[in-house]
């Protein structure tokens, strides 16, 4: 049987091992938890996690700044990046970053669930 323990105990690797903390969801029947990658692990395999920019999808609201896009589409995939490894990914000031994050807030497009250190961020498109 799997404990809070356990929980406890993987999250405390993660944070050892400096990657994303797994999303845990779980109930009375069942428990999932999904890994995520790490932003060094993919840049050090080439691979972006933007995938191809030029393209936006037609979910995205219109009047976002390619900037918002892709802060959107980085914390869809992660929904545990700081500013700091959001404006390393997007190669922007740590400064841009807080501004656009307040811009999506402020439209309704991104929400901060829980506390700034422990918490994550939820990305609000249908």
């Amino acid at each position: 049987m799997i404990t809070q323990e356990d929980f406890n105990r993987m999250r405390q690797i993660c944070k050892k091992e400096n990657v994303p903390y797994p999303r845990i969801e779980y109930n009375e029947n069942y428990f999932h938890i999904t890994f995520l990658q790490s932003i060094e692990y993919l840049k050090m395999v080439g691979k972006s996690i933007l995938g191809d920019t030029q393209k936006i999808p037609r979910k995205y609201p219109e009047g976002l700044t390619s900037n918002q896009i892709n802060i959107l589409k980085l914390l869809t995939n992660n929904n545990r990046l700081t500013r700091i490894q959001l404006a390393e990914e997007l190669n922007i000031s740590p400064e841009t970053i807080k501004k656009n994050i307040e811009k999506l807030k402020e439209k309704g497009l991104l929400k901060r669930i829980g506390s700034d250190k422990g918490g994550y961020w939820k990305v609000l498109i249908t």
